[in-house]
């Protein structure tokens, strides 16, 4: 019996597998790029380095706040993830990174636990969410935020800015005190009232003016003489 057409049928089912494998996977590639764009733009990184290999890793591990070395060991889990057995090891070692990563990233956007798990899960359809909605890149991770403790990268070239504190309460001068008012000068006293001048000796007491003496009539003459003729 002729069994070619079975295979042929079975060979083309495969393949048509495959294209629509394929495709899919495509077409999460390319909305895992668009989504990494908007959130490393977002974020104040090149969104261009979401085309790049190995440096769209590298920014993402930026975008979590974690320290470089973080990327170095990404790195080397994903060239040797194709030795037996340590491959696996070392793929079980980036998922757990990927973790304390997605916490830190949700956490930068503002987000909680949640979120962050749905980032684990479904990172390519989570980082759209981040891209194109509402969330904004407003604070960077705490220190020990999600797993070893790192302190956070210090913000420079590769972060747009580090967010500005929240402004300072306004400060409320002190009531002014009113203005005292300008002290009255006395009114000038009153002139001195000049030296009283001692009175003048008084005059010596005038002696008693003796009554006049009432004139000295002569005696008469002795009768029978004749007076004597007046004094011419």
């Amino acid at each position: 019996m002729n069994y070619s057409y079975s295979y042929n049928a079975g060979g083309g089912a495969a393949a048509a597998i495959l294209i629509v494998v394929w495709i899919v996977a495509m077409a999460f590639a390319i909305l895992a790029i668009i989504g990494l764009w908007k959130t490393f733009s977002k974020a104040g990184l090149p969104g261009w380095a979401a085309i790049i290999p190995f440096y769209n890793e590298y920014n993402v591990v930026k975008l979590s706040n974690r320290p470089t070395y973080f990327f170095w060991i990404m790195l080397g889990c994903s060239l040797f993830a194709w030795i037996p057995f340590l491959g696996w090891l070392l793929m079980i070692g980036l998922f757990v990174l990927w973790i304390f990563m997605a916490l830190d990233i949700a956490a930068n956007f503002g987000q909680g636990t949640g979120f962050a798990i749905l980032l684990i899960i479904f990172p390519s359809i989570m980082f759209l969410v981040l891209g194109f909605g509402h969330y904004q890149f407003n604070r960077i991770a705490e220190a020990g935020s999600a797993g070893f403790g790192a302190p956070p990268m210090p913000a420079g070239g590769s972060y747009a800015a580090v967010p500005p504190p929240p402004p300072a309460a306004p400060q409320v001068a002190p009531p002014v005190a009113p203005p005292v008012p300008p002290v009255q000068a006395a009114p000038p006293a009153a002139p001195p009232l000049p030296p009283v001048q001692s009175a003048p000796p008084a005059a010596p007491p005038v002696p008693p003016v003796a009554p006049p003496v009432p004139p000295v009539e002569p005696p008469a003459p002795p009768a029978g003489s004749t007076p004597p003729p007046p004094v011419q």
